[in-house]
């Protein structure tokens, strides 16, 4: 992936006139063993030794063996590509795979646009993802640099959601718009715990918001991520969270509902058996009080599939097949019709 048009700003490669050093790689055993830090610094000193592409690899075998990896898998993959960012700026695109919800490309974007602050970063927005704007629909490369974006605008606006807004509007078209805002909303919600950038819009007695105090075109990018917060704060209650969104405007309803989707899926992951994580969403999405959440809820569910996941089609047929109610079945399948034909599946991991 190459670096186009963004010389001169700020977001270019580091310097690499003399050879980094070997350091050595910590390891994380014992008491360490569940702790994010030594993991953190494990990947870190990784990129610094191997490179990018090794470490992403390291890291994509370990969360197939260790659980607290797996857990832990997508915010690691955030601070190797923030490791990444610092050594090669925007040119450590190019090392990017998909392993763990794409965390990688997040840490780029935020490594590279902090470091060029929030005026370049804005002034130059069209040209950061220049070169993975190609094809007749956007590539599953293409949308990861934009979304990625959105979690660098959290970076340069201290949390902002609505700064951060702004700044993906200066993207060329309301694609690429719309995506943007789905990091920003992502960014939102994991820097929950986040001590030098604490989130700024999250509310215990509102955990909808802020997607009840934005217009209607940010509800479905919203929705998506700020459920998981609104299942935060209710202790994963499927039951109360469909219940919020009952409560939202009629237009948002059906957001709301998907959002419930892409939770459920992520929730039935960490069921070993697949026909068990399928039966897992399906009950989850299940307690909709009615046929439109349900259904709306499956829909979520085949489209994150399609958004996150390598065999994202496989999947969504699958899961289609083992609906227990004919309505779920007929929903899921138009929804994964619909669904192929607009979004990209991510790329197999590389090496």
């Amino acid at each position: 992936m190459a670096a186009a048009g963004v010389a001169g700003v700020g977001l270019v490669a580091a310097s690499t006139a003399e050879a980094p050093l070997r350091p050595a790689v910590e390891t994380c055993s014992g008491s360490a063993a569940i702790e994010f830090a030594c993991h953190e610094r494990h990947y870190r000193q990784l990129v610094r030794r191997d490179g990018a592409r090794v470490a992403l690899r390291a890291l994509a075998a370990d969360q197939r063996r260790n659980g607290y990896v797996r857990a832990a898998c997508h915010q690691l993959a955030h601070r190797l590509g923030r490791a990444a960012g610092t050594m090669d700026g925007i040119e450590a695109l190019r090392d990017g795979q998909s392993v763990c919800a794409s965390g990688y490309y997040h840490g780029v974007l935020q490594s590279v646009m902090g470091k060029a602050g929030r005026r370049e970063s804005v002034r130059h927005a069209g040209a950061i993802c220049a070169a993975t704007r190609a094809g007749a629909r956007p590539s599953a490369e293409h949308y990861n640099c934009v979304h990625a974006m959105g979690h660098g605008f959290m970076e340069v606006s201290s949390s902002s959601v609505f700064e951060s807004l702004d700044g993906c509007r200066a993207l060329r078209d309301r694609w690429e718009q719309d995506e943007c805002s789905g990091g920003v909303f992502m960014e939102n919600v994991t820097a929950i715990d986040n001590p030098s950038r604490p989130a700024r819009s999250l509310r215990p007695s509102e955990p909808l918001y802020p997607c009840t105090a934005l217009p209607q075109r940010f509800w479905e990018q919203c929705y998506d991520w700020q459920i998981t917060y609104a299942l935060y704060v209710n202790d994963s209650d499927f039951r109360t969270v469909f219940r919020l969104c009952a409560q939202q405007a009629a237009g948002a309803r059906g957001s709301c509902y998907r959002g419930l989707g892409g939770d459920a899926l992520q929730q039935s992951k960490f069921v070993t058996a697949p026909a068990a994580r399928r039966a897992t969403l399906d009950r989850l999405c299940a307690v909709g009080s009615d046929r439109a959440a349900r259904t709306a809820c499956i829909a979520g569910a085949v489209h994150i599939m399609y958004r996150d996941y390598v065999d994202g089609d496989a999947q969504a047929r699958a899961l289609c097949r083992s609906l227990r109610r004919a309505d779920a079945r007929t929903v899921c399948r138009r929804a994964e019709l619909d669904t192929r034909r607009t979004v990209s599946l991510p790329e197999a991991d590389r090496g």
